[in-house]
């Protein structure tokens, strides 16, 4: 295995390399501008060859130094992004959980007050998003994702176990007795997310009918959006339980038959093993768990 020169050394030429100045060098690393010298001296004398050009009030890098340059940068970045992948508790008053942001709006905000009363020692930043976070270096510390749990060097905790059922405004069929047939009838709202592709099927099959696309009136991808349009009377939905279970249980929103296909994804917890440790998460993982079981 190659032998590798003093860390210090690298950090010192990384920092010179990035703003072509020692000076600059010794105040990131707190450090004197003689300590840079010495320890890029020693860097150079470790590969045996020139890796600055020393001129009066200026350093510029050599053909060598300019190649080196992008190897440590990149070699310290991902060191600093592994780093911050086992570095769990940073800021332990801090707690910034990442989530998409239909789950976010319909479902935890509603509730999140009961924990920012039992825990007012951690402020809680949410991050509603659609993109998955890597954990690295974005200061996230948990994140509720819906898929398949499967997330490389991520720990993965079933969260929430989701089902679909028809959703309407209770304008839109008037308290008349709703069929399978007549249902195909109704104005249909759709969600084209890639998740809800084959639950649109199964759904379907479940009915014993097809949904005629002549009464699809609104296609949408994103589950808020849905819910809005739905509120407002526009149609008939097949929704995620979790968005709308207030709205069925405060009458703003009706079940017109009784028929629900699981979901082909759920909802989990992610985040580095390290993460799941640290009191603030814990406490956080605690509750959420809390509250899916109490419904």
């Amino acid at each position: 295995m190659q032998k590798l020169p003093p860390l210090r050394a690298l950090q010192a030429f990384r920092y010179a390399a990035r703003e072509l100045s020692f000076k600059s060098a010794a105040e990131a690393l707190n450090i004197s501008q003689a300590a840079v010298s010495t320890h890029i001296r020693g860097l150079e004398d470790f590969l045996g060859l020139k890796l600055f050009v020393r001129l009066t009030r200026e350093v510029k890098l050599t053909h060598e130094g300019r190649a080196l340059s992008g190897y440590v940068e990149t070699g310290f970045q991902e060191l600093e992004r592994g780093i911050a992948l086992f570095a769990p508790n940073s800021d332990p008053g801090r707690l910034t959980v990442a989530t998409v942001p239909s789950f976010a709006s319909r479902w935890l905000v509603p509730r999140i007050d009961s924990f920012q009363k039992a825990h007012p020692e951690i402020q809680l930043s949410l991050q509603p998003n659609l993109q998955l976070v890597s954990f690295q270096g974005d200061g996230v510390d948990l994140a509720i994702r819906f898929g398949s749990g499967d997330y490389s060097g991520l720990e993965s905790r079933l969260l929430l176990e989701e089902k679909l059922l028809p959703v309407c405004h209770s304008m839109l069929v008037d308290n008349r007795p709703v069929t399978p047939d007549s249902l195909a009838g109704l104005p249909w709202l759709i969600d084209e997310s890639i998740d809800m592709q084959s639950s649109w099927i199964a759904f379907q099959e479940e009915l014993g009918i097809k949904i005629p696309d002549s009464s699809i009136t609104l296609r949408v991808t994103e589950g808020t959006t849905l819910v809005e349009a739905v509120l407002a009377g526009r149609g008939i939905a097949l929704m995620r339980y979790s968005l709308v279970a207030n709205l069925l249980k405060a009458g703003l929103l009706q079940c017109p038959i009784d028929i629900s296909v699981p979901a082909e994804y759920q909802y989990y917890l992610i985040a580095p093993e390290a993460k799941f440790r640290t009191d603030k998460v814990r406490a956080f993982v605690s509750w959420i768990i809390g509250e899916v079981r109490s419904g």
